[in-house]
């Protein structure tokens, strides 16, 4: 009886350390989805030169992806331009800078417990 007991209390805890562990592995791979585009993000906006157009559709993507995207653009000037939800302003001049904050959900464990974390990322 004692070892029927032990056998199941060790089956137990094996499927709880690998519920667990698989927990963690997928919170870990969606960590490093979010920040493979945010990088992809950065260097979309590089390349463009900050083009609206390119803002626009990021942002886009973001969404589609469950992400939330806010860009802040700064002038030559020193003044910065928040672009967030689509809505990005005229470019008066030129941009020098770009501040790139990718909100997203982090679920981890097997009751899925979700919290919110962010990344930043700078292009210039």
């Amino acid at each position: 009886m004692e070892q029927v007991i032990k056998t199941y209390l060790g089956i137990f805890l094996m499927m709880l350390l690998s519920t667990v562990g698989i927990g963690i592995v997928a919170a870990e791979a969606q960590i490093c989805q979010a920040r493979n585009f945010k990088s992809d993000v950065v260097v979309e906006l590089e390349n463009s030169n900050y083009n609206r157009e390119v803002i626009n559709a990021c942002i886009k993507q973001a969404d589609e992806l469950g992400y939330q995207l806010q860009v802040n653009l700064y002038e030559d000037s020193g003044t910065v331009i928040v672009c967030e939800n689509g809505n990005v302003p005229p470019l008066e001049k030129e941009v020098t800078m770009a501040e790139v904050i990718l909100h997203y959900a982090y679920r981890m464990g097997p009751f899925h417990s979700k919290t919110e974390h962010s990344i930043r990322g700078f292009g210039r």
